[in-house]
């Protein structure tokens, strides 16, 4: 069987489908398809280890209103090239996992109220070029090098809505970026020292509601794209 998308679950999260017991994708080995949505599941057998195991083939998951405390063992033969979790359950970025994504090349993980930490690092995704990380609660130093090991095609860095977030200028692993959007986030060190030095291919900068005051004469040093 061949499908361009499949959808399981519901559109609403008013009454939420009974919980995600491990083996309910198994049938999915045996279908060949583009996109797989799944929508509003209360719980998560131990988190389930089997979520990915018939889906790595696919080019598009979305994980959408979930009760996904953790992401599920990622197969070694995964040909995921975009992942979607909107609305899960997550308190940490979960780095590590999604760095087995190999092919991984749009990263978004938004909308998640308990989301505050991002302690784990992206290594190895030589593909990756999107990650929207908006509209969660993240609070997080040393912003941005450190987090990005090995991404060096990381183009399009989106942070907005969240917390509290401390640029050092470091942005060593990331100096390809061209989108980095920061807007409705607190932000301490930008404008009273020159930040965005490395980031000279940058097209698009939004630093607006960041309670940023430019004390600096050189805040967007380096900036020469812009």
């Amino acid at each position: 069987l061949q499908v361009s998308r499949l959808i399981v679950g519901d559109f609403s999260d008013r009454k939420r489908l009974q919980d995600f017991e491990r083996g309910l994708l198994n049938g999915l080995c045996q279908v060949q398809m583009e996109e797989f949505v799944l929508f509003y599941f209360r719980d998560f057998e131990d988190d389930t280890d089997t979520l990915f195991n018939c889906v790595g083939n696919v080019s598009t998951i979305r994980l959408v209103g979930l009760g996904l405390e953790e992401i599920s063992q990622v197969p070694a033969w995964s040909q995921v090239k975009q992942l979607e979790c909107k609305k899960c359950s997550f308190e940490e970025v979960p780095a590590l996992k999604l760095s087995l994504f190999k092919e991984l090349r749009v990263l978004r993980i938004t909308k998640n109220k308990g989301l505050k930490n991002f302690r784990q690092k992206f290594e190895g995704l030589s593909h990756l070029e999107v990650i929207d990380l908006s509209e969660n609660s993240l609070t997080f130093s040393r912003c941005c090098s450190p987090q990005f090991q090995n991404c060096p095609n990381l183009k399009h860095l989106n942070l907005s809505f969240n917390s509290n977030i401390r640029l050092t200028g470091d942005f060593t692993n990331v100096k390809n970026l061209l989108y980095l959007d920061l807007q409705h986030t607190t932000l301490f060190g930008p404008g009273s020292y020159p930040v965005f030095l490395s980031l000279q291919r940058l097209i698009y900068l939004d630093i607006s509601h960041t309670k940023t005051e430019v004390k600096s004469q050189c805040t967007f040093c380096g900036l020469n794209s812009l």
